[in-house]
């Protein structure tokens, strides 16, 4: 390490460890939270969730440091990202080595996935307006359909309901890359009203994401949420939300001939602009004491894109989702085993997708233009129940049985089961679930839009997996140990890939034969005295097609890493944290396309926050801080160090 880089670390991390080493406030850190809101058909107590659930609060976003949702997520087992260089440049996210677009995203239970290739660009989601993520691994098409095959991300935003006081909450940041950030919420009820709306405004020069040049890739977005209900009756409840979100980002596109053949090339012309919003509204009924509770919603989400480069020239896209939805929950006991509660919920939704492209390829391709234009449109209608039993002994289980009908696909039935068994007197919890996935092809997929590079298949069949785990989770010394290990494994069916011919025009087919995974996650939070919090996460994941062939960008080990501690009366605390990314196959895309493997790398970062007043605090964090130099997606360089430093503010509240 050179001399300054030694200083710059010194310089971020030296108070942190400091505090680390001599903190000696009283209470811990991190609440672990009592309710699971997406990991089944209705909210369940944590501990009674047979699936594999991590649950990240507001305040562990705060007291870690997280600057945006995919750098929280790097700290979850089974999770890997991949982001093509720096903040709002395109960044996925896979569970359990399935691909980005397995992964179903919720926002306020509205799914975000893209409507044209069915991933989701975490790019620089915030996350100052978010009260919680909840991330439930393995099948859950059984609840919730196609894409998601391999999980459901849910964020659940900020709301005013039950605040006894209003509250406004502000955050003021700056630092290296000329980047800034501003962000304010604003909350509370009055009677039987209930209200938030936050914005969050973020921009920075960024750097030069291309391994040549020195043109710098920066970004802006803004997003704005705002949420309102009221109880009409103490039975009835009607709530709705509304999100924007406008982000711009300069990137560097990768030609397909020529000396910089697959290479990430500096220019100053290529960007991304996107825009989205979402819109919502719900009406809840209790009747009979709350054992029977329905639900009515209907929501919709559009999006725009516009990425133009020098290489491919422009592509835009214009699309929308509409869902309406019912669900019915029936609650009741029994006492055949001495004390039984019982849950059904039945569910249906319609939901309807459109899609317009525009493309400088069209000039090509004028019957792809005149197809595009028109736009592609497709609908699905589904029925699902679901049934959950607390037995007396500790267990719960549930069974999930969902039917989908599909316009342009085969109709599609999926299913899942779990099961959680609690033994007090050891402080164990066993927990597992087993469940099949499905995936429909995207729009792309199956009409495709490059000329001359790619092809769309209209005759693929959705994606098929059935997937497990099974884990123990062990308290020791009173709950100041707790730690997790589960084995998981899936095998992916027809899985959809893409091949090149020898017209060098690609194109996705369905693979024959099974795609494999299989790993362990593990996790622990230790808590040796009160001031001090230490938590871990291993992960071993083996990805493959069915030849054999690792699956790209699947790190066969990943492990995070924080220690956290509360200091001087409990008005400051520091956090360090790592993250360890294995090394990991990649393909450098030129003809033919050639295998590569992205080195190994550990990032480390922290923040330390002393809190002025009850309603002010300052904050340093810092990123990256030894400056590691890695690549998560081939020829993209990853940023480097960097410093920030911050005023946060809140007033009222509870």
């Amino acid at each position: 390490m050179s001399a300054n880089r030694k200083t710059q670390a010194k310089i971020v991390l030296g108070p942190m460890l400091a505090a680390l080493a001599g903190g000696t406030a009283l209470g811990q850190v991190v609440e672990i939270p009592q309710l699971v809101i997406y990991a089944n058909q209705t909210p369940t107590e944590a501990s009674r969730v047979g699936s594999a659930v991590t649950v990240i609060t507001a305040q562990d976003i705060i007291e870690k440091g997280f600057p945006t949702v995919p750098e929280a997520l790097r700290t979850v087992p089974g999770v890997a990202v991949s982001q093509s260089g720096g903040r709002g440049t395109f960044t996925q996210v896979r569970i359990r080595g399935a691909e980005a677009n397995h992964v179903m995203v919720l926002i306020d239970g509205i799914q975000v996935n893209d409507i044209s290739d069915g991933d989701f660009n975490f790019a620089d989601l915030a996350v100052e307006n978010l009260e919680r993520i909840e991330v439930i691994r393995g099948p859950q098409s059984g609840l919730y359909g196609a894409n998601a095959q391999a999980g459901v991300i849910a964020l659940v935003t900020k709301s005013g309901k039950g605040l006894k006081r209003p509250e406004v909450e502000t955050k003021l940041e700056g630092g290296s890359r000329s980047t800034f950030t501003e962000s304010a919420t604003a909350r509370g009820a009055v009677g039987q009203f209930y209200g938030a709306a936050s914005f969050v405004n973020t921009s920075t020069d960024g750097y030069n994401i291309s391994r040549f040049g020195g043109e710098r890739d920066g970004s802006r977005s803004f997003t704005f949420t705002t949420k309102a209900g009221v109880d009409v009756t103490p039975d009835l409840n009607v709530e709705g939300s509304l999100r924007h979100v406008d982000r711009f980002a300069r990137f560097d596109s990768q030609p397909f001939f020529g000396p910089f053949e697959g290479l990430v090339f500096d220019s100053a012309f290529d960007f991304n602009a996107f825009q989205s919003t979402t819109a919502q509204i719900a009406m809840t009924w209790s009747a009979l004491n709350g054992a029977f509770v329905q639900r009515f919603g209907a929501s919709h989400f559009e999006q725009k894109r516009n990425d133009d480069d020098v290489v491919s020239g422009f592509f835009r896209s214009d699309g929308h989702r509409d869902n309406f939805d019912y669900k019915g929950t029936l609650r009741g006991d029994t006492n055949i085993f001495g004390g039984e509660g019982h849950r059904l919920t039945m569910a249906v939704d319609r939901q309807t997708e459109f899609l317009k492209i525009d493309s400088a390829s069209f000039v090509f391709d004028p019957a792809a233009g005149a197809f595009w234009a028109n736009g592609a449109e497709r609908d699905r209608t589904g029925l699902a129940g679901e049934y959950s039993v607390n037995l007396p002994w500790g267990m719960t289980v549930t069974g999930a049985l969902r039917h989908d009908w599909n316009s342009g696909f085969e109709d599609a039935t999926t299913w899942r089961v779990t099961a959680a068994q609690r033994i007090a007197a050891t402080a164990t919890r066993l927990h597992g679930s087993v469940g099949t996935g499905i995936t429909n092809p995207t729009f792309i997929e199956q009409f495709g839009f490059f000329v001359g590079t790619f092809r769309g298949n209209p005759n693929l069949r959705p994606e098929q997996s059935l997937g497990w785990d099974a884990g123990i989770e062990q308290s020791f010394l009173d709950g100041r140990v707790v730690a997790d290990v589960t084995y998981f494994a899936s095998d992916f069916e027809d899985k959809i890939i893409l091949v090149t011919g020898t017209d060098t025009i690609s194109t996705a087919v369905n693979a024959v034969g099974i795609s494999p995974r299989r790993g362990v996650e593990t996790t622990a939070k230790v808590t040796p005295v009160d001031w001090l919090l230490l938590s871990g996460t291993y992960t071993y994941t083996d990805a493959r097609l069915p030849d054999g062939t690792p699956e790209i960008r699947r790190p066969r080990h990943t492990a995070s890493g924080s220690a956290t501690t509360k200091f001087a009366d409990g008005r400051a605390y520091a956090t360090v944290n790592f993250v360890y990314n294995g090394a990991m196959p990649d393909s450098f895309f030129k003809f033919p396309i050639v295998p590569v493997t992205l080195n190994a790398y550990t990032t480390v970062s922290g923040i330390l926050s002393y809190a002025l007043s009850p309603q002010v605090s300052v904050y340093v964090r810092g990123e990256n801080v030894f400056n590691a130099k890695y690549e998560e997606v081939f020829s993209f360089r990853a940023p480097g160090a960097a410093v920030y430093a911050g005023l946060r503010g809140r007033i009222g509240g509870e």
